[in-house]
């Protein structure tokens, strides 16, 4: 039943966002949540009680995890006030303020979630370490991770994304990171070369990984495993975030030997799913395997696992 289901939402995506259908299967699943939604001029509006949350139409796929992070997004980043609502507009590229540091970064389209609680639940950096920031994104969760460590640290960020990468240096520049190395590789289970589906957004990914991509966006690009990345920067990280769409379980799984002996705090966004199976479920299978204490919840509202080394 699972499968059939993913095979019509599949083909709904397929029809893009200016089908009836689409748009017809959108706002039944927008209506069962509570949630009222509009189609306007190019933009999809999502409203619910005085509150609403504009994307453009080429984020259609992501409403409904949106939807999920609705109350995440209105209670970390600053919203403005249109029209007598309180409105977060991720339609078109901008400078967004999150709330609880008061720190500002350009995003291309949709912001990083300011899960930094969940990123440190298990383990914080401290200063002096070398972490690693894989899915980087646009820079935010890099910066916080180049205040933890200080001048004495390094973060290294890892984004493939053409125009994500972009939006990392521009943050990078924006707030003077002298502690970061952008790294314009996607960190995978081997090293060589592997399609990327580059649209731009937090959903980017290795194609293989994803549930939703499409041919036209597919661009080679450069991976390396964990362990050859260790080798070519010449230091191991002592934490590793990680949000890369799935790809994590080939990560994990191509380094066990590696990190058998070269103990690293992960935490990880978890809540992808391979073969119908969510990559927490698969983590905490390989995590335990290789002998590190391994936990995962949904405390933060994605799923999150954190890897811990045990000595």
């Amino acid at each position: 039943m699972a499968g059939m289901l993913q095979q019509v939402k599949s083909r709904l995506v397929r029809l893009g966002p200016n089908h009836g259908l689409v748009q017809a299967a959108l706002k039944f699943h927008c209506l069962r949540h509570g949630y009222k939604v509009r189609f306007l001029a190019g933009r999809i509006m999502l409203r619910k009680a005085n509150r609403e949350l504009v994307l453009n139409n080429a984020q259609y796929v992501q409403v409904p995890i949106m939807l999920e992070c609705f109350d995440l997004f209105f209670s970390t980043v600053e919203a403005e006030q249109r029209g007598g609502l309180l409105t977060l507009d991720f339609s078109e590229p901008g400078l967004h303020r999150y709330t609880k540091s008061q720190t500002s970064f350009h995003f291309p389209s949709i912001p990083e979630d300011d899960v930094m609680d969940a990123y440190t639940y298990r383990h914080m950096p401290k200063p002096g370490d070398v972490v690693w920031d894989v899915g980087a994104h646009a820079g935010a969760t890099t910066y916080f991770l180049s205040q933890m460590v200080g001048p004495e640290g390094r973060v290294y960020a890892f984004e493939p994304d053409d125009l994500n990468y972009e939006y990392l240096l521009r943050n990078i520049e924006l707030h003077q990171l002298q502690n970061v190395s952008a790294i314009k590789k996607a960190l995978a289970g081997s090293t060589g070369t592997a399609d990327f589906n580059m649209d731009g957004t937090m959903s980017a990914g290795l194609s293989e990984f994803l549930v939703y991509s499409d041919k036209q966006l597919f661009k080679k690009v450069p991976i390396m495993s964990l362990p050859d990345a260790c080798n070519e920067f010449g230091e191991t990280p002592s934490y590793i975030k990680m949000d890369i769409e799935g790809a994590e379980v080939a990560v994990v799984e191509g380094a066990r030997d590696f990190l058998r002996s070269n103990r690293i705090h992960f935490a990880i966004e978890s809540y992808h799913r391979i073969g119908g199976e969510l990559t927490c479920a698969i983590l905490e299978r390989l995590f335990s395997e290789i002998g590190y204490e391994v936990n995962s919840s949904d405390r933060f509202v994605q799923m999150f696992t954190w890897g811990t080394p045990t000595n």
